[in-house]
């Protein structure tokens, strides 16, 4: 199935610019598709296929960015300018992009992968609660859980917001866990970890679908993900923090 945009958000999004700016360009003959020029901003490009040339000069066909981040700590997730430093801010200028999002959102406590990408459609994917997109946690807690809470979180539990879907839980030590849950809901690990009687310490989110953090991501570093990745991230189940 080929991926095909209208001319001006091709050019905007293969280049940067204001999709105004790119309306100006076309208008003034500045833009050929397959050796032709182009003055309707509305025609629609096959970005895997289609030659196009603004002032002579080719522009790339347009490739989803899609990025791994390890976020830290006290980092906040959010594309808007403000006091606190935000995940955009740790990405690379060579993989900046004006129209990246995150994927869903880690509190600003919570280290660990986050992805971010310019896909919408990827976006829904992994964020939609039908899709029931897997997301291993590792808490730290201030207290030890009960013999039952595995059987309680396998069940589901009650929230203020209604009951869980079914989570899983193992024990890496008396006050260390490993959480699989199905769903993203706010503060949900925190909350899941109060109604069993304890509370968080430290989050960290360790894997996103069939995609675990990569090792060559150190704490603050954000790459893009290869094909191979991006394959585990969709496939790694249909189903925040």
């Amino acid at each position: 199935m080929k991926t095909t945009l209208r001319l001006d958000r091709y050019l905007s999004q293969a280049t940067g610019m204001p999709r105004s700016h790119a309306l100006t360009h076309v208008r003034a003959s500045h833009v050929t598709v397959n050796g032709a020029v182009v003055r309707d901003v509305a025609k629609h490009i096959a970005a895997d296929t289609d030659e196009v040339l603004l002032n002579g000069v080719a522009v790339r066909p347009f490739r989803h960015l899609v990025l791994v981040q390890h976020k830290p700590p006290g980092v906040v997730t959010s594309t808007e300018v403000g006091a606190s430093q935000t995940v955009m801010e740790l990405i690379p200028p060579d993989l900046q992009h004006r129209d990246l999002a995150p994927v869903g959102r880690l509190d600003r406590d919570t280290s660990g992968l986050l992805i971010l990408t310019t896909d919408g459609a990827l976006n829904h994917r992994l964020t939609h609660p039908k899709r029931h997109v897997d997301k291993v946690y590792i808490a730290n807690l201030a207290r030890e859980l009960a013999p039952n809470a595995e059987d309680r979180l396998a069940r589901g539990i009650i929230l203020d917001d209604g009951p869980t879907l079914p989570a899983k839980l193992e024990r890496l030590g008396p006050l260390t866990v490993k959480l699989t849950l199905r769903e993203g809901r706010f503060h949900q690990v925190k909350r899941m970890m109060v109604a069993l009687g304890s509370a968080v310490l430290q989050l960290h989110r360790e894997q996103v679908g069939g995609l675990k953090l990569p090792d060559d991501v150190k704490m603050g570093e954000t790459r893009a993900l290869t094909e191979d990745e991006v394959a585990l991230l969709v496939g790694g189940g249909d189903g925040e923090a």
